[in-house]
């Protein structure tokens, strides 16, 4: 099991040191850049090599996420069982490590080539390599919070502020080599983007040395059935795991399309780097109010701030007349850069709930927990992505011609976060009045935790 609450690795001080919270979030680094590639710029990428067509694109990245989601929690609890001595988290991702940033190396550099029987297989091994790499580094932040929301919400709060950080400087990447070349091919922008990982896997693998380790004593499990079982009958992980679904689904759909929407919509293909650059850009200037909304609101509540922040963004901007108005277009990217932080509230909440579930089941199941959260946000994007693709096939987009299709991008690529957003926030209203979620945590009596 994870230490007592007084008893870290720091000695008797149950609060986590501003040195650690900076050592964690540093080897997120990895994890945010070679996350999003794939929802961004690979379906584009392989869709434009003409090897695969494009409702195919979107079919095979449905089946890779959905096979990446069906092995998360296969990893997680691998994880939870399999761990022992002080720092497991940290041998775990090392592992992960080589075969991850090899297998990212091939994709970007053939995989616009490859047949689909191919070039499946590929992605199955980079996801599964992916989610050993996130799942161990959320395990490991819970384990360090052990159940303090505070914590939770500073550790993770410094988790996210520090992949927007790292997404600014990388998306930096392809906007300068689009700005210095400018005929430079979507590939080159990618291989521009992803070069940095030679720089951010060592940095992650260097800071987690300096990480405190966590002594796991290996648990004996109780079967897949009973798992499922207990889960099920948790209508606070469910709620949570629901939410994790939606959000996942809403920035899903804004992201795999969010090259066509540049090209289509915007008619700024040529600055499209640059616009995505700016989101995360937005998300590094807020991310501290987001953290201090989820302080002092709770997760629930500022989960609720952000639906609504983004629904208004989309709802209203979409009526500016942006297309071709690279200003407008850049200040509400921007903008609307600065609302995407429902990582912040959902990895928190998993954190403040997994030490309940622990009293619940009688064992620890935090990477489970976190793998099970993973699988909903891979079913999200595989669901945001098939479903984006098939309405962009059955609308009759062509990307040849992207720029015939403007309004019909643009309906795509708001309104499925409308309405994904729009019920994660109602949603995270039934979250709001259990017991762990509460902003002052207090020590609550078994059956007050059974929620």
């Amino acid at each position: 099991m994870q230490q007592g609450i007084g008893t870290t690795a720091e000695g008797g001080d149950a609060n986590i040191s501003r040195r650690t919270a900076i050592y964690y979030s540093a080897s997120v680094g990895p994890i945010a850049i070679m996350g999003l590639p794939l929802s961004i710029y690979l379906p584009p990428y392989i869709s434009d090599g003409g090897v695969v067509a494009v409702a195919l694109v979107g079919l095979m990245f449905s089946l890779s996420t959905l096979w990446d989601g069906l092995v998360d929690p296969l990893i997680g609890t691998m994880i939870d069982r399999k761990s022992k001595g002080d720092a497991p988290h940290r041998r775990w991702m090392a592992r992960a490590a080589v075969p991850l940033v090899l297998l990212l190396a091939l994709l970007v550099s053939i995989g616009d080539r490859l047949e689909f029987w191919a070039l499946l297989p590929l992605l199955l091994l980079y996801y599964s390599c992916y989610s050993l790499f996130d799942v161990a580094h959320l395990a490991w932040g819970s384990a360090l919070s052990n159940g303090r929301s505070e914590v939770s919400a500073r550790l993770f709060g410094a988790r996210e502020y520090t992949a927007k950080f790292v997404l600014v400087v990388a998306f930096a990447a392809p906007a300068l080599a689009q700005y210095l070349i400018p005929d430079i091919s979507l590939q080159g922008r990618i291989v521009a983007y992803v070069s940095l990982v030679a720089i951010a896997m060592p940095l992650a693998l260097l800071a987690n040395r300096k990480v405190p380790g966590r002594p796991v004593a290996i648990e004996p499990g109780f079967g897949w059935r009973k798992e499922l079982k207990l889960s099920l009958q948790s209508p606070s992980l469910l709620l949570i795991l629901l939410v994790q679904f939606l959000n996942a689904f809403a920035f899903g759909a804004m992201a795999s399309t969010y090259i066509f929407f540049a090209e289509a919509y915007l008619r700024l293909d040529q600055y499209g780097s640059l616009l995505l650059f700016l989101t995360f850009v937005g998300g590094a200037i807020t991310t501290p109010l987001w953290v201090y909304a989820a302080r002092k609101l709770g997760k629930p509540k500022g989960m609720m701030l952000m639906c609504s922040t983004l629904i208004f963004l989309l709802i209203g901007g979409l009526q500016l007349p942006l297309a071709g108005q690279l200003l407008p277009s850049a200040i509400y990217t921007l903008i609307l850069g600065g609302a995407f932080m429902g990582l912040i509230f959902i990895f928190g909440m998993i954190a403040d709930y997994a030490p309940v579930d622990a009293q619940i089941c009688g064992r620890d199941r935090t990477a489970f927990i976190f793998a099970s959260g993973n699988l909903m946000q891979k079913f999200g994007n595989a669901s945001a992505l098939a479903i984006s693709y098939w309405l962009l096939g059955y609308f009759g987009f062509d990307p040849s011609n992207a720029e015939a299709h403007g309004k019909t991008v643009r309906n795509i690529w708001g309104g499925l976060p409308v309405i994904g957003w729009g019920l994660a926030g109602i949603i995270a209203l039934f979250l709001v009045r259990q017991p762990w979620a509460q902003v002052q945590q207090l020590p609550l009596p078994r059956k007050a935790m059974a929620g």
